[in-house]
């Protein structure tokens, strides 16, 4: 099972979006930007980048649908997915399975960084490095967790994204599931929600599947000069 947050999505751009992209004298050296704290650029994700880590998520997200029975199960997959290695599940039964739907997990903790999901949370992920496939820039995402101490309930990514892409995104995040709102205390992102980890990886199949090349948008930034 997968926790869902039952809420009304809107898949409709908000009327005050800002649209607000960084140039090239924005983006820092080793952080991210709009002041999110352990936070990094990802930029020039490339369609093969993208659509790998679309594919690990969503067997991700099949494996956690089939084996989790409780939300405190699911917080305890999930984890495993997003670093790498099994040890905190605590059912041996769990664990057993996971390893065989998942043979890129570990049962110990890799010794090197754990690279599926680029270091983010399984559910989230795949949205992020898509959006950085489009020319968008993801500046923070969560999953969502049950514990006290969490940004948000549900699936969510901020990000930067102009009127252009966010037009073309709109009718994707509506066929996802998924909406739009704008950034508490960040106005100038837009942050994509979903009610779970269902809908956010749909989203991210979507729009991989969909996006016909860098020429359909307008370059804001040029790679080569970072």
């Amino acid at each position: 099972m997968i926790p869902r947050t039952e809420y009304p999505v809107s898949a409709q751009i908000p009327e005050d979006a800002e649209f607000w992209m960084p140039t090239e004298e924005d983006i820092p050296d080793d952080e991210g930007i709009g002041y999110f704290r352990d936070v990094w650029m990802i930029l020039g994700v490339t369609a093969e980048e993208a659509q790998t880590v679309v594919s690990v998520e969503s067997a991700q997200v099949t494996a956690i649908d089939e084996l989790a029975r409780s939300a405190s199960e699911f917080e305890e997959i999930a984890r495993a997915c997003d670093k790498g290695w099994v040890a905190g599940v605590q059912d041996p039964s769990v664990r057993k399975e996971l390893l065989k739907m998942l043979p890129s997990l570990s049962e110990e903790e890799p010794d090197d960084f754990y690279a599926d999901l680029g270091d983010l949370e399984v559910g989230v992920a795949a949205l992020s490095h898509a959006l950085a496939y489009i020319g968008g820039v993801p500046v923070a995402s969560c999953r969502g967790h049950i514990a006290e101490h969490r940004w948000s309930d549900n699936p969510t990514v901020y990000a930067a994204l102009d009127q252009q892409r966010a037009e073309w995104l709109a009718p994707l995040v509506h066929e996802a599931g998924c909406g739009f709102h704008i950034g508490l205390n960040r106005s100038e992102f837009l942050a994509i929600d979903a009610p779970s980890i269902i809908e956010s990886n749909a989203l991210a199949r979507l729009i991989v599947d969909r996006f016909d090349g860098v020429d359909r948008f307008d370059r804001w930034l040029d790679l080569s000069v970072l």
